[in-house]
């Protein structure tokens, strides 16, 4: 079978990342291309006029997004982009990753199971409680309620990259919080174990970084109604999704 396209998104400076991570797909037989990151302080791309920046400081956080977690957006969304023209599940893996033992027969895997769940996280879970949705002697797939928390690596199928497009006509949060927000954008999170990749800290991340500044107050009152409003939304959709899931069980 042909194994599943894998993109690694690192910035065309970051030469000691490339080798690092480029000498482990090498050991476990992988292959995979690079994805020139975008980089979040050129300011001429035109990706990064969909950041909606009024909303981002009214609502979502209350400081502005530094060029880092911009470009990380950027371009994650343009990989979900490319997986819609390719018309084909694609594995997205940043390059601060360490990838795991035996990772391609979880990629067989992934690309076995991808056109039906159109997200599978690939990366120890952070954040989120598993509803199980089916196990195996070797693997096991949960649902995750709150996908927060990180984009080390993930596979998407083209109708689920199309949920994210479409909910992308203007960007407030790390990509990260925005994949996770599923009463949004109507993708869900699956989470898969074996995990692909996981975090060793190997090094500082370049794509996304975040600077230790206080919002201001002011901000505080129409932060804190839109996160009631965020969290509202989400225990609504996750308690639709443990229903509907308990009836076709």
């Amino acid at each position: 079978m042909t194994q599943i396209p894998v993109f690694v998104i690192s910035l065309k400076r970051s030469q000691d990342r490339r080798e690092y991570i480029a000498a482990q797909f090498e050991r476990e037989k992988v292959s995979f291309e690079f994805f020139d990151a975008v980089d979040g302080s050129d300011k001429n791309n035109p990706l990064l006029k969909r950041y909606n920046y009024a909303k981002r400081l009214w609502l979502t956080s209350g400081k502005m997004p530094t060029n880092g977690e911009i470009g990380c957006y950027a371009s994650h969304y343009s990989l979900w982009q490319k997986c819609v023209d390719m018309a084909q599940p694609i594995v997205v893996v940043e390059d601060d990753a360490t990838i795991c033992p035996h990772a391609a027969q979880t990629l067989a895997l992934v690309a076995e199971k991808i056109q039906q769940y159109g997200f599978l996280r690939m990366e120890s879970v952070i954040r989120g409680e598993n509803t199980l949705m089916e196990e195996g002697v070797h693997y096991r797939i949960g649902r995750m309620s709150d996908n927060f928390g990180g984009t080390r690596a993930y596979a998407i199928a083209p109708w689920a990259a199309q949920k994210l497009l479409n909910g992308s006509e203007s960007w407030s949060m790390p990509v990260d919080n925005y994949i996770g927000a599923a009463y949004f954008h109507g993708m869900e999170s699956y989470h898969l174990h074996p995990e692909f990749a996981e975090d060793t800290n190997a090094f500082d991340t370049t794509i996304q970084f975040y600077e230790k500044v206080k919002a201001p107050l002011y901000r505080k009152p129409s932060r804190e109604l839109y996160t009631l409003y965020r969290q509202l939304k989400r225990w609504w959709h996750n308690r639709n999704f443990k229903k509907a899931h308990a009836r076709n069980s």
